[in-house]
């Protein structure tokens, strides 16, 4: 067995062992080229920061490493780890983090962070053992949109950019790292502002492709008027009856489950966001 980084020339094999290791996970799920593709652009996943064992020209284990500059720290994110099933149980994935280890010292990595599901108890053991611990817990929804013909008493109009420094003046919490605002400037999802006058109330970040919601954030000082009713309401007439997913939000945001579940999506399943600090 050789255990190495990876290179561009990879991605075919990582695409396999990550279909191979994931068709019998608790959340099964399987990714074409394009998908997989997007997912390493979005989540600044880099091959150099990533890595595999082969048995032979085989991909057996991986990890997939995404890379960022937080508060100034370079911080590297787990965005996926798997084993085939014939080899698990060898410790692959502590021997990927091993060989990585110069790597992280060389570059001054900070810290680690990953998500694992709340009930993937001997995953969340094997972290804890390998030093990480629980930073927050995320909530992820799916459903479909509630219709609602309420009167729009604000104006609703593409936002032309992302003015990060107002938009996270609305956030109480923290996005995860696949919806923050350096993935976001990656997808480039649609933008809703709802506007009284020139000001900016509120906002939504939506992929109508993926039928996936990114952001909803709503301004303090203009929050119980049903302006977030009103943008999701406008989502609601281009997605019709299909399902809509929003993962990833912080629990501490108790206000906006019940928002959300009063809009008629449904808290599936949960993570739990880990970190390691080094």
């Amino acid at each position: 067995m050789e255990i190495r980084s990876l290179t561009r020339e990879d991605t075919e094999d990582l695409l396999n062992a990550v279909n191979g290791a994931f068709a019998d996970y608790i959340v099964p799920f399987q990714l074409n080229m394009e998908q997989l593709q997007f997912k390493m652009a979005s989540e600044d996943i880099l091959p150099e920061w990533s890595a595999g064992v082969f048995d032979g020209n085989k991909m057996i284990a991986f990890i997939m490493h995404g890379m960022r500059t937080i508060d100034g720290k370079p911080v590297l994110y787990n965005a996926g780890t798997g084993t085939l099933p014939e080899y698990r149980g060898q410790g692959l994935v502590g021997k990927i983090y091993d060989h990585l280890q110069p790597l992280l010292q060389e570059h001054k990595v900070t810290q680690l962070m990953l998500e694992v599901i709340e009930n993937n108890q001997s995953a969340i053991r094997a972290y804890e053992k390998n030093g990480f611990s629980i930073q927050r817990k995320l909530l992820c929804f799916d459903g479909v949109l509630k219709e609602n013909s309420a009167t729009e008493l604000f104006a609703i109009r593409p936002l032309d950019h992302l003015n990060w420094n107002t938009l996270q003046s609305f956030w109480d919490i923290t996005p995860g790292w696949q919806s923050a605002a350096a993935s976001m400037d990656k997808v480039a999802p649609q933008a809703l502002g709802a506007f009284a006058g020139t000001e900016l109330l509120a906002y939504v970040l939506f992929s109508p492709a993926k039928k996936r919601l990114y952001q909803l954030a709503v301004a303090p000082a203009h929050r119980r008027k049903g302006i977030a009713t009103q943008l999701l309401a406008r989502l609601q007439q281009q997605t019709g009856h299909e399902k809509v997913q929003l993962n990833n939000v912080d629990e501490a945001a108790g206000s906006l489950k019940l928002f959300l579940e009063k809009q008629g999506l449904v808290n599936t399943i949960n993570q739990f966001e880990m970190i390691k600090n080094l």
